[in-house]
């Protein structure tokens, strides 16, 4: 297996983690994950990526949304945007077998992100983390109100927030993405309440999504002052110039102890 970029070094705390979802080979992003609420933002997913990294990114946070909307996969591109930039990066989307984890393993990206699978298959999430390692594995916590959701956010999983928490503590997970649904691609704010809980379920570095509108939602998150604050996603308020990326990275570095 080759070697992730960044591997070795453990991440900087809290981190800004610049989103890259792709589509059909593009660079979008949906609104609370519905399939036709798509906004596109070019056809140069790795030029996006490219810029970020330009601007001081510390992480890419790349999602194949085709691959977990059932969809045609974008793993090559993925793959190609682990290839191109000198950060580590987390990737996810319709990972559901070992193949096409071991796949972007392989072809330089960090950290994936499992959901649907690994919150069904007990057996398969233990095997994951057994191989590759709990520091390359992520588990996804995709939440509205007090469910936890699969395959692209459209199916119930039968978990609540709480028993999803319990889940990955009781697997061994060490990293966890915990996304609001309902606040996701809407620049409305994140929902620091959920965060909070998840920040104080367990032994987890929390990921937080959903949301972030500007540099002071971001400040709102950091300032839970939580060492399992791992980082914050940020995608459409790039995008759109409602937050400055190198000002968002320069607070992150505030906050650092």
């Amino acid at each position: 297996m080759s070697a992730a970029k960044g591997l070795a070094a453990g991440p900087a705390r809290p981190s800004i983690f610049p989103a890259v979802d792709l589509r059909g080979g593009r660079c979008v992003r949906l609104v609370r994950g519905a399939r036709d609420a798509e906004i596109g933002y070019g056809d140069d997913p790795v030029g996006a990526a490219r810029r970020w990294c330009d601007e001081g990114a510390e992480w890419i946070h790349a999602i194949d949304l085709g691959g977990a909307l059932g969809e045609c996969d974008n793993l090559r591109s993925i793959v190609a945007i682990a290839r191109a930039v000198d950060v580590p990066v987390q990737a996810g989307g319709g990972l559901r077998d070992e193949d096409r984890v071991a796949r972007l393993l392989e072809g330089g990206v960090r950290r994936v992100i499992l959901g649907t699978r690994a919150l069904r298959d007990e057996e398969f999430l233990r095997s994951m983390l057994e191989r590759f390692g709990s520091e390359r594995i992520v588990l996804a916590m995709d939440v509205v109100g007090e469910a936890v959701r699969l395959k692209g956010w459209e199916e119930e999983s039968g978990l609540d927030i709480d028993s999803g928490l319990a889940y990955g503590s009781s697997t061994g997970v060490r990293h966890l993405l915990v996304t609001a649904i309902d606040r996701d691609g809407t620049l409305s704010g994140p929902a620091v309440s959920l965060v909070s809980r998840a920040l104080a379920a367990g032994d987890f570095s929390i990921i937080a999504a959903g949301g972030i509108g500007t540099l002071e939602h971001i400040r709102g998150l950091f300032d839970l002052r939580r060492p399992g604050l791992e980082g914050v996603i940020v995608g459409r308020a790039l995008y759109e110039g409602t937050v400055a990326l190198p000002e968002a990275v320069e607070l992150s570095r505030e906050y650092r102890t």
